[in-house]
């Protein structure tokens, strides 16, 4: 299996999940120093009640129950393959979400059916979490939109859109994409204030809230994966792996596998990265999608993900990665993920984080 080798040298310090040591970058002052109207102004008082609660829907009590393969009789969730009790009828909902040493652990991001990692101003990340099939309330800390988000909605059928604002240019931009704006501005009334941070990076919403709020008039999420079925083998391209290694400047990602999750642990700057319980993010799929970042035109230090077109993919199943070709010919299309000789690739029927680095931010393992 070929590694992709990371390219240049980047100074790389440990942060932990709960807010970082001595040594942390200062991720503010990073995006402070780098970018001029992209920072959304603080769009409600730094006041409110404290909240605990982290999900309204029962989550799975192990990773490994949400990676079954057996193949369902009745309705499934679109976004995950899995069986669900009835048909869901609403539209999925994509939330910005803080990624900042100051913002961890989040809330909600293990409800998510699928998550998107993308890269903001000085090299950091910020999550774009896609729910579904599963409430969070609450979720958060809810952050900006950027223009690198458009392209994440214009596949999933008029989905609903939470954040916390965006510089007059996201703003004007986002009004022509085919979402329904559920942000902090749209629905004051629906964000609060968490205590136990610090603005920017406390801002939460209710997932279950917003969509009884706008949920009638979205619509129905396409199916974004293909899943195998019961006893369905594995690609024959799929190798056995360890894991894989994403260094995208700032933040450091990795990967591993774990078989009694039946899922990847994910580290972030070398400290398992958690939720607001305490749960280990390790989702059955992780989809790595190399990609080129252009300039965003509402902001000339704000990168813009470029997730048109085709490139280079690794797929990461079942303690196996595949070698792959990611292809999405328009904005309206679905990325399709398929091996080097061209054959369709399934995922196992659960959660999917799906990561967006540059070239040479990613290396395999065996």
């Amino acid at each position: 299996m070929r590694a992709i080798l990371i390219l240049g040298a980047v100074a790389l310090f440990a942060v932990s999940c709960s807010g970082g040591s001595s040594t942390s970058v200062d991720e503010d002052a990073l995006i402070a120093d780098q970018t001029t109207t992209t920072v959304e102004i603080d769009p409600l008082p730094n006041q409110s009640s404290s909240t605990t609660s982290t999900t309204e829907a029962e989550v799975p009590a192990t990773l490994a129950e949400s990676t079954t393969t057996t193949e369902p009789l009745g309705p499934v969730a679109p976004l995950t393959g899995l069986p669900v009790e009835d048909e869901i009828t609403r539209p999925a909902l994509l939330v910005k979400i803080d990624n900042h040493r100051n913002a961890r652990p989040q809330w909600g991001i293990n409800a998510a059916d699928i998550v998107y990692e993308e890269v903001v101003e000085a090299d950091i990340t910020r999550l774009a979490a896609l729910f579904h099939s599963i409430d969070a309330s609450p979720v958060g800390p809810v952050r900006s939109a950027r223009t690198s988000d458009f392209d994440l909605l214009t596949d999933k059928n008029t989905p609903l859109f939470a954040n916390s604002g965006g510089n007059p240019t996201v703003l004007s931009l986002l009004r022509n994409v085919d979402a329904i704006n559920v942000n902090v501005n749209a629905l004051p009334e629906l964000y609060y204030r968490e205590r136990s941070k610090s603005a920017p990076h406390n801002l939460l919403t209710s997932t279950a809230d917003l969509f009884s709020a706008r949920g009638d008039d979205g619509g129905l999420p396409p199916a974004i994966f293909e899943y195998r079925s019961e006893g369905e083998a594995l690609s024959e391209s799929a190798v056995p792996t360890t894991g894989i290694d994403i260094d995208y400047g700032q933040h450091e990602i990795s990967y591993d596998w774990d078989a009694s999750l039946g899922g990847w642990a994910r580290t972030q700057n070398g400290s398992q990265h958690t939720d607001a319980d305490g749960v280990l993010v390790a989702p059955p799929n992780v989809v790595v999608q190399v990609i080129s970042y252009g300039r965003s035109p509402a902001d000339p230090v704000s990168p813009e993900a470029i997730t048109v077109g085709e490139g280079d993919a690794f797929v990461l199943v079942d303690g196996h990665i595949i070698e792959a070709r990611w292809s999405r010919p328009t904005r309206t299309d679905v990325t399709t993920l398929t091996t080097l000789d061209g054959e369709p690739i399934k995922l196992d029927p659960g959660r999917t984080w799906v990561a967006l680095p540059r070239a040479g931010q990613a290396t395999t393992r065996q």
